[in-house]
């Protein structure tokens, strides 16, 4: 039963049936139903309850089955000595799948999996498919179907897709990315999972041309031999990046607590992971920023780095930062230094890489700042670019001078250069500050025509050398 046809439901339903709709704020009833009615879904709309005559202004049934028309997907947010009633009453429906929002089962009782793995026999009985239990939904932003706990204020779509065994955190992590555009098209949790599994999904969104690439939370693997089949053909196409939670024992506990999940040693966890082609990232947070990176910019064919900045400090900061990751800054070759020198530096500005040529020695380049660049990505002696120190603190006031809005441009304008080069070159460019959106007009500008700026030192050293990992790992 475990093809890609039978996913396909939890991500584009013609229409559902909400089991335990209701009105009433603060319960699962009534968030599915606000997500669904957030993004207009197109589909058609069941609430089932079984005391109300309306729902959110629709007709309330008080059976799945009183439904007259077909019913793809129902979503079951109803207490759990309710739920095998349920799956009955969908099963003999003809429901395709069932996404199971109930919680109190492995997670939570002794003998909670047998009952879960009884659940999916029922349903399999009548050809349909369970996720969860124990999830918080899904949603496909592409085809305007939220059926999650998120608000759709906090999503933000792009070509990448998520499959995650934990479903807040994760929502946590979009809402941070929003504002700086960043975020998934399509989301899965999978709880429990008593039937379908993060392998399903993986597979399916694999095979999904729209899908750039993937990211994961894991807590473990159900499926081990079937997940690293899947997951060497998927790397093969396309990025796969993984944070893999529960390494500790404390955490390894709170795994079993919170999905049922038996987590493995990390060592070997990751060991299994590596051999399959994903891409690990270091931390949770850096899910969303490192996925982005693997899907936007070119690859990172080498380990070392040109830096340029206008603050000697973060110069040598950053260097210790990649240098933590592997990554090497390289001193420039004499003749490259005399070129970057003939452009009109200052003579106190250091070209040896870090390139710190202060505030004074970009303004002094003119028309000359993206020449820079242009050579330390053309010499063959970097593989990637980052520029740090722009991005002035402050945002624009009635009060903010005309000299400080010019600098804003110039500083703007400057970013924009150096941004260019990527697509120019085929090579990596970072812009660093250490400015967010909310600090530095210049950030926030910048931010709003696409161009990415990072906040954080660690952050740009562990993303270049992972993408630097997969490259290789790529050519192997």
């Amino acid at each position: 039963m475990k093809t890609v046809d039978n996913v396909s439901v939890f991500l584009q339903p013609a229409s559902v049936a909400v089991i335990g709709a209701t009105d009433r704020p603060v319960s699962w009833g009534a968030f599915m139903m606000n997500g669904l009615f957030s993004l207009k879904y197109p589909g058609r709309i069941y609430p089932v309850n079984r005391e109300a005559k309306t729902v959110f202004g629709l007709p309330a049934f008080k059976d799945v089955r009183d439904i007259e028309g077909p019913v793809d997907l129902a979503i079951l947010t109803i207490p759990d000595e309710y739920v095998e009633e349920a799956i009955r009453a969908c099963g003999e429906k003809g429901v395709r799948g069932m996404t199971l929002i109930t919680a109190g089962f492995g997670e939570a009782i002794e003998g909670g999996r047998d009952r879960e793995i009884a659940m999916a026999e029922l349903a399999h009985s009548y050809g349909t498919r369970l996720l969860g239990p124990n999830v918080s939904g899904t949603f496909n932003l592409h085809a305007s179907f939220n059926a999650s706990a998120s608000p759709v204020g906090h999503l933000y779509p792009t070509s990448l897709a998520a499959v995650c065994q934990g479903g807040y955190a994760f929502y946590d992590l979009l809402a941070l990315g929003f504002p700086v555009r960043m975020g998934v098209g399509q989301f899965i949790h999978t709880g429990n999972e008593c039937d379908l599994t993060v392998t399903d999904f993986l597979e399916y969104f694999g095979a999904d041309p729209e899908v750039q690439g993937v990211i994961m939370y894991l807590e473990t693997i159900r499926d081990g031999d079937r997940f690293l089949e899947t997951a060497r053909r998927v790397t093969k196409k396309k990025p796969v990046i993984v944070y893999k939670a529960g390494k500790t024992t404390d955490a390894a506990r709170a795994a079993s607590s919170h999905t049922g999940a038996l987590a493995g040693r990390k060592e070997v966890f990751e060991g299994v992971l590596h051999q399959a082609g994903l891409t690990i990232s270091p931390n949770m947070e850096l899910l969303l920023p490192l996925a982005h990176a693997m899907t936007e910019k070119p690859p990172m064919r080498g380990t070392r780095v040109g830096i340029v900045t206008v603050g000697g400090s973060w110069g040598v900061t950053l260097a210790d930062a990649l240098g933590d990751e592997g990554l090497s800054v390289p001193e420039l070759s004499p003749e490259l230094q005399e070129k970057l020198r003939a452009l009109g530096m200052p003579e106190r500005a250091s070209t040896k890489n870090p390139v710190d040529v202060g505030a004074a020695g970009l303004i002094s380049l003119a028309g000359k700042r993206e020449e820079l660049g242009r050579l330390m990505l053309d010499s063959g002696e970097v593989d990637a670019l980052i520029l740090h120190g722009m991005g002035r603190v402050g945002m624009l006031t009635a009060e903010t001078s005309d000299e400080m809005k010019q600098f804003f441009e110039f500083e703007k304008m400057s970013i924009r250069d150096f941004s260019g080069l990527e697509k120019e070159t085929g090579k990596p460019v970072f812009i660093g500050t250490h400015f967010s959106i909310w600090e530095s007009q210049v950030v926030c500008d910048l931010n709003k025509e696409g161009i990415r700026v990072y906040n954080r030192l660690d952050e740009i050293a562990q993303i270049l050398s992972r993408m630097h990992a997969a490259w290789r790992r790529g050519r192997t």
